[in-house]
């Protein structure tokens, strides 16, 4: 092990991060949503090869601006609005200060 990686890890500044996660096999099944995950950045346990099979662990990970005007990491997702709206509906509407929301969706 790397003591000098070990040591930046016990003195990383630590900050608290918010979101939801949302159980949504229905989104992967949509062709316009498998495209944007094999074809895009996203963050996701999905090996970007093909369909997003039943039993894939294919969360995806998408970062959702404290502003809450719909800003993101992936604001070209196909059913973003839906999805932040869904997000304001749990936190609120308000503008937050800080981190980014994290919003994960999972086909489980």
């Amino acid at each position: 092990m790397n003591q000098q990686v070990s040591n930046a890890i016990a003195a990383a500044e630590v900050t608290s991060v918010r979101g939801i996660k949302l159980s949504v096999p229905e989104l992967f099944q949509d062709p316009a949503f498998v495209e944007y995950v094999n074809s895009s950045s996203v963050m996701t346990w999905h090996d970007k090869k093909g369909p997003i099979a039943e039993d894939d662990w294919a969360d995806v990970a998408v970062f959702v601006d404290p502003s809450m005007t719909g800003e993101g990491s992936d604001s070209d997702m196909p059913y973003w609005d839906v999805l932040v709206e869904k997000l304001r509906s749990v936190t609120g509407t308000n503008p937050f200060g800080g981190n980014h929301f994290i919003l994960i969706l999972t086909n489980c």
